[in-house]
């Protein structure tokens, strides 16, 4: 069996989706499964060379609505489709669609369902029976988590063909390995150790940030919260922390460099995804806190599958997305509380090293793929 990756970025190019190609990439290599990678060139620079997988990056005319549209992409899938026996599309990418709509290859289609299309209503309703026919073509859809598949706008055409294979922390990403204990205590020294509440991600709306820092406003002054990223909303926070008073007790620290990500992990003691939207579909930063040990509070966002990742009061808690009130009880609870801190922690550990570990993952896969042989129900 030979498999295509038909995606959108590919690392170093960063993103949850990205990191998930790589993943896939690794999980498969692990099932004896030679695979390659069909995606778009970003900024690069690039060495391909010597990577896990080859991987062919098309160049982009232009980007719409966050989709890239590149011809070269098209062209690529036609060149390539007769040499391979499944398309493993990361999905929404409405481009691969179209190019396998044109191409038609002959091959097993996998959908690996990381989102529905969210928002940009007038660009779905254009797509929409382009997606239809993809949904409809695919003879397996992977999600992250069963509320990936059953909580989907297309759940209907999931039924009988869905499976769950979840994400994990692999050896590329920020580890307990990693971690300079000299960085370590500089980050700890910095904040005059007090209790330090991390928080991780591009500064855009769906983020929560501005929650968080609403939240801020009832934390004990032994407690601190650093945001780490940068974006496009980095002015309005920095306002806001200043018109609220919170310069002492809320830090913007820019864009974190990979390098310093596990000092980061290591110093903290809780970390927190405050995002208030479903665009946040996964948060796999949740399980890099976890494998050091760290309790996660994040949100209960409706149809996502960031609850299903941290569960309230096994591996961290649990709050309603946009409730400021809640997010600063729950983290004031948790700086108040060490032994429970402690509790969350260890079921953290626990989750990265079963049903999130890299031979979870790959069993997962494994177990899904074999149905494309059988011909059978992967059972969602």
């Amino acid at each position: 069996m030979r498999v295509l990756q038909v995606g959108k970025f590919y690392p170093p190019d960063p993103g949850g989706v990205e990191t998930a190609s790589r993943q896939t990439a690794v999980a498969l290599a692990s099932l004896g499964i030679a695979s390659e990678v069909l995606c778009f060139a970003g900024p690069g620079p690039y060495d391909d060379a010597g990577g896990l997988v080859p991987v062919t990056r098309a160049p982009v005319l232009a980007t719409l609505s966050s989709q890239p549209v590149s011809l070269a992409y098209i062209t690529a899938l036609r060149a390539m489709a007769p040499h391979f026996d499944v398309f493993h599309v990361h999905c929404p990418n409405i481009l691969a669609a179209l190019a396998l709509y044109l191409v038609r290859p002959r091959g097993k289609v996998v959908l690996h369902w990381h989102s529905d299309v969210i928002g940009k209503k007038a660009l779905l309703a254009l797509v929409r029976p382009l997606e239809t026919w993809l949904c409809r073509r695919a003879d397996l859809v992977i999600g992250p988590t069963a509320v990936h598949l059953t909580a989907s706008d297309r759940a209907g055409e999931f039924v009988g063909k869905g499976a769950v294979a979840p994400f994990c922390v692999d050896e590329t990403m920020a580890g307990p390995k990693l971690a300079d204990p000299a960085g370590v205590a500089a980050i700890r020294a910095r904040f005059g150790g007090r209790r330090l509440i991390f928080a991780l991600g591009r500064l855009v709306p769906y983020k929560g940030f501005a929650v968080l820092v609403e939240a801020a406003k009832s934390l004990p002054e032994e407690a601190v919260v650093v945001i780490g990223g940068g974006g496009p909303l980095a002015g309005a926070l920095a306002r806001q922390i200043e018109s609220a008073g919170l310069g002492e007790r809320v830090v913007l620290a820019g864009r974190i460099p990979d390098a310093a990500l596990s000092d980061w992990f290591a110093a903290c003691d809780i970390f927190c995804l405050p995002s208030v939207a479903r665009a946040e579909m996964f948060g796999i930063v949740q399980l890099e806190a976890m494998a050091f040990g760290k309790p996660v509070v994040s949100t209960a966002i409706a149809r996502s599958g960031v609850p299903a990742v941290n569960r309230d009061g096994v591996t961290g808690l649990l709050v309603p997305p946009g409730d400021a009130a809640a997010l600063g009880a729950a983290l004031v609870r948790l700086v108040g509380d060490a032994a429970l801190c402690r509790q969350l922690g260890a079921g953290g550990l626990a989750a990265v090293a079963g049903p999130y570990s890299p031979a979870a993952v790959a069993q997962a896969l494994g177990q899904a793929y074999a149905c494309l042989d059988r011909g059978a129900s992967p059972g969602l």
